[in-house]
């Protein structure tokens, strides 16, 4: 009571005099050297990557983490972004840098599985590389399964059937192998489907373009490849119905011009691909145009012509459009 009304604070502590008396002159208010207006702060949903351009352009010494709700979780500091470890990615069906995640080059690549070309992914030290010549990543990834003795779920079995049928156009595609088919078999005995049937109502609601803007379509299965004096786009869609496109080619032109000028490509193509009639028209914009010509032999009308037979990109489109920029 004396003490209280002499306003003199007693401390019971199991530290010694020093120590305490170290710790009392470091236990200052927050208050004290916190800034409180105009609060730079961050959620704790937000990316690394995303907040260190924010922290570049200030200078304190740390940041509040609030949740969902406001509430201060913690706090981030520039040490945590020094000290920060690499995310670690496993790339699946490309190996191509303008295919992949932003900020793949800050990441640790742990292996990588594709049936694509070998491209220009660098890493600094050795990693699983598995890259097999078949019609889909799918049939690898199905293998790996089989290969450790794992039986996939009928759900994964379905999912995987799915992939391989998609990418092989059920084995229309020029890139489907006997591998395929046989992997194909065993997933659909797992997951319990008719192929066929499966592949039918894949194909009639995957393939459907109603109702989709111009952007939309483009952005569908787009893919850009760079060579060295050439940057080129490849969108591909699949269909039933080519001529349901008919009405929409003069905006999807327009928009591809667009496209090409934003991003900077020497050529853009548009690969319009009829399942059932099995054969690609070519929508093709840029100053480079005239490659396409050359590659397959053909003369456009304008912005686009009709190629029989041509349905996979990976095969048929970018090795002869390689061959006829590289030259």
């Amino acid at each position: 009571a004396k003490a209280e009304e002499n306003r003199i604070t007693i401390i019971s502590t199991p530290y010694d005099t020093y120590t305490s008396s170290r710790l009392i002159s470091q236990a200052v208010p927050v208050s004290y050297v916190m800034t409180k207006d105009s609060i730079i702060y961050f959620s704790s949903d937000d990316y690394i990557g995303d907040i260190r351009n924010t922290m570049a352009e200030t200078r304190f010494r740390s940041y509040p983490v609030v949740n969902e709700e406001s509430k201060v979780v913690g706090t981030i500091s520039r040490f945590h972004l020094i000290s920060e470890k690499k995310k670690k990615v496993i790339l699946v069906d490309h190996n191509e840098k303008g295919q992949s995640v932003e900020g793949l080059n800050e990441a640790e690549i742990l292996e990588i599985i594709d049936h694509h070309r070998v491209a220009d992914v660098a890493t600094t030290t050795p990693i699983f590389f598995r890259n097999e010549p078949v019609g889909s990543t799918s049939t690898i990834v199905a293998n790996i399964f089989f290969e450790n003795g794992i039986r996939p779920s009928k759900k994964t079995a379905g999912l995987l059937a799915a992939a391989i049928i998609s990418d092989t156009l059920l084995f229309k595609s020029p890139t489907s192998t006997n591998v395929d088919r046989l992997v194909l078999e065993r997933l659909a005995k797992i997951a319990d489907i008719d192929v066929e049937e499966f592949a039918l109502e894949m194909f009639k609601y995957g393939t459907s373009l109603a109702g989709k803007t111009p952007e939309e379509i483009l952005k569908q299965d787009f893919k850009v490849f760079t060579y060295d004096n050439s940057k080129i786009g490849v969108s591909q869609v699949y269909t039933m119905d080519a001529e349901s496109l008919d009405d929409l080619k003069e905006t999807i032109i327009s928009a591809m011009e667009q496209m090409t000028k934003d991003e900077g490509f020497s050529l853009q193509l548009l690969i319009v691909t009829d399942i059932y009639k099995e054969g690609s028209e070519f929508i093709v914009v840029g100053k480079q145009k005239d490659v396409v010509n050359k590659a397959f032999g053909v003369q456009m009308k304008g912005n686009s012509v009709y190629i029989p037979g041509i349905l996979s990109r990976k095969k048929q489109v970018i090795p002869p459009i390689s061959s006829v920029i590289n030259r």
